[in-house]
């Protein structure tokens, strides 16, 4: 709280994520990034704010459209997030996204969050690509 009583938003970003591009076992294309986010990055005690995951989920998971499919970038359209567990600080998160679906200009992925193999949450998300630009 700041001297007014008022509660005061932290002004943190979600880490900017160096995302690896893949394939898994199948030959389907994946992205993975690791992250350790510290206490700046805190919800309930000793675990990452839930709203940071769902950030990192969007981040992630919003590259593929383009990356993997070769056609320009698309807006969410809806970001679902399931908490398993919490998620430590201080701890090597390991966020991999792959794609569920492509149809048209509607792009699914789905994503995992884990921490020492534990899966501690889990993301779908709609992306839609923006329409073909007229003449």
């Amino acid at each position: 709280m700041n001297e007014s009583g008022r509660l005061t938003a932290p002004t943190l970003l979600p880490p900017a994520l160096d995302v690896r591009y893949d394939v898994d076992d199948l030959g389907h294309p994946t992205v993975t990034a690791v992250v350790c986010l510290g206490e700046d990055y805190q919800g309930p005690p000793g675990s990452v704010h839930g709203g940071y995951l769902a950030a990192m989920f969007d981040n992630l998971l919003g590259v593929l459209p383009y990356r993997l499919t070769g056609k320009r970038g698309a807006f969410t359209g809806r970001l679902t997030v399931r908490y398993r567990a919490l998620t430590p600080l201080n701890s090597e998160l390991v966020l991999t996204g792959w794609l569920t679906s492509v149809r048209s200009r509607r792009v699914t992925a789905a994503g995992q969050c884990h921490v020492d193999g534990v899966l501690t949450a889990e993301a779908e998300a709609l992306f839609v690509r923006p329409a073909a630009e007229g003449p």
